[in-house]
């Protein structure tokens, strides 16, 4: 567990994302109201922590995009209720993300989860209802053994703990793809089509229905995985009881 005493043991701590020194940072607004997420945010540099485009005012209300959404308009049905995301994902983003993923730092990955811890409120706000469980969209195997962990379950088991939810891994991956940001959006949804399995009777184990599940992921594209992984929810919830699903992603492109 992240301790704020362990985030701040001395002024001279090193930024967590680029490496610097941040004791000469100026004082600025920290926009989380959990004191671990707004701790290791209030670590970042001033640079670091000046450069994060969150999206504060999402144009698209079901995607939660900064601006307006062609992928929400054309969708004619959606089987998750809303999404929200943290930060538009610019070239910075993309970078930070990178070394996270192929360098599997903790201070990274703290820096990261606090970000989504953002989205998450604003969401728990939008919505007005708590969450009880939250997942997180699975690896194909062969991915997962060449990474050697799963970023979005990381974030997501960050924000169970910090908040309070149960992690629970309803969902696998049936097959390896290839990366979904080289695909056109068609591909995309055919891609997903078939690729996830989910198990729900973990899910309903001593959680009153209707469940208001979190589905989290590292970046939102077009949101054929998280639809996907909630149809298949929604299907293996049938009988089992009610089931309110939403997405939760780090960045959205």
């Amino acid at each position: 567990m992240v301790k704020i005493g362990q985030l701040f043991s001395s002024k001279s701590q090193s930024c967590p994302i680029c490496g610097t020194g941040n004791s000469a940072k100026e004082s600025r607004p920290i926009p989380l109201r959990h004191p671990v997420p707004r701790a290791i945010l209030a670590s970042l540099c001033k640079t670091c922590g000046e450069n994060i485009p969150w999206i504060a005012y999402p144009a698209c209300r079901v995607c939660g995009r900064a601006e307006r959404c062609g992928d929400c308009a054309r969708r004619t049905k959606r089987h998750y209720e809303a999404s929200r995301c943290a930060v538009r994902y610019d070239g910075r983003m993309k970078d930070w993300l990178a070394l996270y993923k192929y360098r599997g730092d903790e201070g990274l990955e703290n820096a990261l989860a606090a970000m989504l811890a953002f989205a998450y409120e604003r969401l728990s706000d939008a919505t007005g209802s708590a969450f009880q469980r939250i997942t997180a969209v699975p690896l194909a195997p062969e991915r997962l053994q060449d990474r050697g962990f799963n970023q979005a379950e990381k974030l997501a088991r960050r924000l169970a703990e910090w908040y309070g939810l149960s992690y629970s891994p309803v969902l696998s991956r049936l097959r390896h793809t290839e990366k979904q940001s080289l695909k056109t959006r068609r591909s995309r949804i055919t891609d997903m089509k078939g690729n996830f399995a989910a198990e729900a009777e973990a899910l309903f184990s001593g959680s009153e229905s209707p469940v208001r599940l979190l589905i989290v992921d590292d970046v939102y594209t077009t949101g054929s995985t998280l639809d996907e992984c909630a149809r298949v929810l929604r299907e293996a919830a049938e009988g089992e009881g009610g089931i309110d699903i939403f997405g939760l992603m780090w960045a959205r492109s």
